[in-house]
């Protein structure tokens, strides 16, 4: 009876272990760009170039530049400037790989032993670059993975011309939010 159990509760944590968890698409829409995270997140920061969302062991950051200066070199120096900035230590850099874009990724050990992956990418056929950083602990190397593996930047959309008809009210935004530059989720 014991090993009918103990077989049973094997069958139930295989299951859930090759079906993937349904988490969140965030889309930040004034740059096309879609990724996906664990349920449950909370929202700390959402600006027109940061976003930052948090859980009990995982953090992500992703910051939005100009790739105007964006080389290898300077991705690289950027990377590792960040990583001393943390005092990260055990570093290891290799070349990211997020879909439409390029560049590098750096993981290490931080002061407190939680791990960290910095990675600065510049979109291939856009303006657009970006720094992606995930503080986690130990054990989420592949939500790490899946993270990174699941951001897609698309072709910049020209935004839609509102044609308002005479005498029409404009519709009110909310303060503080431009339109078409809310990072939401879906």
């Amino acid at each position: 009876m014991i090993g009918m159990k103990r077989l049973y509760v094997y069958v139930v944590l295989a299951l859930l272990w090759i079906v993937p968890c349904r988490g969140e698409q965030f889309t930040w829409s004034g740059h096309d760009l879609t990724f996906d995270v664990p349920e449950g997140g909370l929202v700390t920061y959402n600006s027109r170039s940061v976003f930052e969302i948090q859980w009990y062991d995982l953090t992500l950051v992703v910051k939005l530049y100009d790739k105007s200066e964006a080389d290898d070199d300077y991705m690289k120096f950027a990377l590792n400037k960040t990583a001393a900035g943390y005092n990260m230590f055990d570093t290891k850099m290799e070349k990211a790989k997020v879909d439409g874009c390029k560049g590098y990724s750096l993981t290490g050990t931080l002061p407190d032993g939680s791990r960290a992956c910095l990675t600065n990418v510049k979109a291939k056929k856009r303006d657009l670059a970006m720094q992606i950083e995930i503080n986690y602990i130990a054990g989420n190397e592949k939500t790490v993975k899946d993270i990174l593996d699941s951001f897609k930047i698309g072709k910049k959309q020209k935004p839609k011309q509102k044609i308002q008809k005479k005498g029409a009210k404009e519709k009110p935004i909310k303060p503080g939010t431009l339109e078409g530059e809310e990072l939401h989720y879906i």
